[in-house]
């Protein structure tokens, strides 16, 4: 059962039960208006029949003020009326009606007027049958305007509740179903569709907004993927491509000497070095995307694990001016060798990608809660286009899949990933002709305050900017 079909149910209930409630209060207040007419009856019968009220009577006032009551006799077979209702002077009960009514019982029986009934006692006097009624009309129209008053209520009612229902469908259950479909047309293969906005502040605007949301989000995520995958394909096919030559080579016959086949085996080699390195750089990523990867946190002197990727990188480039610029030491909560290989691909990344006449610094202080490590060069730079793209797995600046300086493409993204773990950020800086500027910012454990300057002239390791 839908939602709007059980909406539709709860409100018809609802509706059933008001009506059942005017219908009982209804009946209810016309019992006891006539209970009060009977005791009156009652009384006035009473009264009545002690006195011997004969025919010959013809002054009533023996009983009292009869107000509105019919006082009258059977004698013979006829009704003499002793009194009649002051309203209404001719008005009588039925003869033939008096006849079927049980003595001593208040009944109601019909009168001279088809439009009107009476209330009756009927007492056996002996000689004759002493009729005591009086009108129900005060109590028909007090019924009659309850009943319209309950019309009225229950019309009112009815309405209220068409217009909440309206209300619910068109804020709730309507977007809802828009949703739904929007999900069905998804599955069968339209992933352009959205759910159309809602008004507001509702629960179905939120919904919606959520699920757009999620579907955008899906979308760019699958765009991501596909390019990774296509990405991650080219990188391979490359040197897959040079093994199938080299093996086809060899089996057509065409190594003919051994200094061939000894160039060959080292060619096979160094393209088979080049896809373990993608493939382990794509072993490292998924295992930090899922967190599979312990980090085992101790206490890291920032200033000395800076110094040994500058003495690394010093190695590489000895030419290069890199200096290393610590104001006071500063120690983080790390893993050492994972922080190390982070800061090491973003050195590397400038020595590759930057004149070796270009001078790079790696720096490194207090930033509130958080210790800021700084990687910066002073390269050509990167477009400023690209910089919200660096990080990307395999994501090129000049759009071409060809890499010259080797290197798998995935370098940044693999110390984008490291950083996360620890529970940091990076992000980079640039301005084209004045350099590149990487920072990694991670939670601190304690500041002391010793001055450090060390200045050096060589740089660090790992993979790329685009």
């Amino acid at each position: 059962m839908t939602l709007r079909t059980r909406l539709l149910v709860a409100s018809g209930a609802c509706l059933l039960v008001v009506i059942a409630a005017f219908f009982g209060v209804q009946r209810r207040q016309q019992q006891v208006l006539l209970d009060q007419l009977d005791t009156q009856l009652s009384l006035f019968a009473d009264q009545a029949s002690n006195l011997s009220v004969r025919p010959s009577v013809s002054e009533p006032s023996a009983v009292g003020d009869t107000g509105e009551l019919f006082i009258g006799a059977v004698v013979n077979g006829d009704l003499i009326a002793v009194t009649t209702p002051a309203s209404a002077p001719g008005l009588v009960p039925d003869l033939d009606d008096i006849a079927r009514t049980p003595l001593e019982v208040p009944t109601t029986i019909g009168t001279s007027d088809d439009g009107i009934d009476m209330r009756v006692i009927v007492q056996d006097l002996g000689d004759l049958m002493l009729v005591i009624g009086q009108s129900t009309e005060p109590i028909d129209d007090a019924i009659r305007s309850l009943r319209i008053s309950g019309l009225v209520a229950v019309t009112a009612i009815g309405a209220f509740v068409v217009m909440v229902g309206s209300w619910v469908n068109r804020l709730g259950i309507r977007p809802i179903r828009a949703a739904t479909e929007v999900a069905g047309a998804i599955t069968a293969g339209r992933r352009n569709e959205r759910v159309p906005e809602s008004p507001a502040n509702t629960e179905a605007a939120t919904l919606g907004s959520a699920m757009n949301l999620m579907l955008d989000t899906t979308a760019e995520t699958e765009a991501r993927l596909r390019s990774f995958v296509a990405d991650a394909s080219h990188e391979l096919r490359t040197p897959l491509t040079t093994l199938m030559g080299y093996a086809d080579l060899h089996r057509q016959g065409l190594l003919t000497s051994d200094e061939a086949v000894d160039d060959a085996m080292r060619r096979i080699r160094g393209q088979a070095k080049r896809m373990s390195t993608i493939v382990e750089h794509l072993l490292l990523l998924a295992n930090l995307d899922e967190g599979s990867i312990p980090i085992e946190p101790i206490t890291v002197d920032v200033g000395q694990l800076l110094d040994d990727v500058a003495a690394d990188a010093r190695v590489v480039q000895p030419a290069r001016p890199i200096t290393v610029e610590v104001p006071t030491p500063i120690e983080i909560s790390a893993d050492r060798e994972r922080l190390l290989q982070a800061v090491s691909i973003l050195v590397t990344n400038a020595l590759i990608h930057t004149p070796v006449a270009a001078a790079v610094s790696l720096g490194a202080e207090a930033d509130g809660d958080a210790v800021a490590i700084r990687v910066a060069d002073r390269g050509p730079g990167i477009p400023g286009e690209h910089l919200g793209h660096v990080f990307d797995r395999f994501y090129r600046v000049d759009g071409s899949r060809t890499r010259t300086q080797g290197g798998s493409g995935l370098g940044l993204a693999i110390a984008k990933s490291i950083v996360e773990t620890h529970g940091g950020s990076v992000d980079v800086e640039s301005v084209v002709g004045c350099g590149a500027t990487f920072t990694l910012r991670l939670p601190a454990v304690r500041d002391t305050t010793v001055t450090r300057m060390t200045t050096t002239s060589r740089s660090t390791t790992s993979t790329d900017r685009p």
